[in-house]
């Protein structure tokens, strides 16, 4: 999970931390990550190489929510 503050939104906060994820990914010889990422976190992972698998209805404390089983794959 990776959230960030919407007072730093903006800022590639988010995309140097992905970054990271990917260079320990690989490093330990990852062939795929994956997030499962909101309707508002879709562009972004989109515009870094990630793909939608399948959208999901989740249940969270009464509440429906939709999001995106996303994946990136690498080689």
């Amino acid at each position: 999970m990776m959230f960030v503050h919407p007072e730093f939104q903006g800022l590639g906060i988010a995309s140097h931390l992905l970054s990271r994820v990917e260079e320990e990914g690989l490093k330990l010889g990852f062939s795929r990550i994956y997030t499962e990422a909101s309707r508002t976190a879709r562009p972004f992972f989109e515009r870094r190489g990630f793909r939608v698998i399948k959208k999901q209805i989740v249940e969270k404390r009464g509440q429906s929510l939709e999001n995106f089983l996303m994946e990136k794959l690498y080689g």
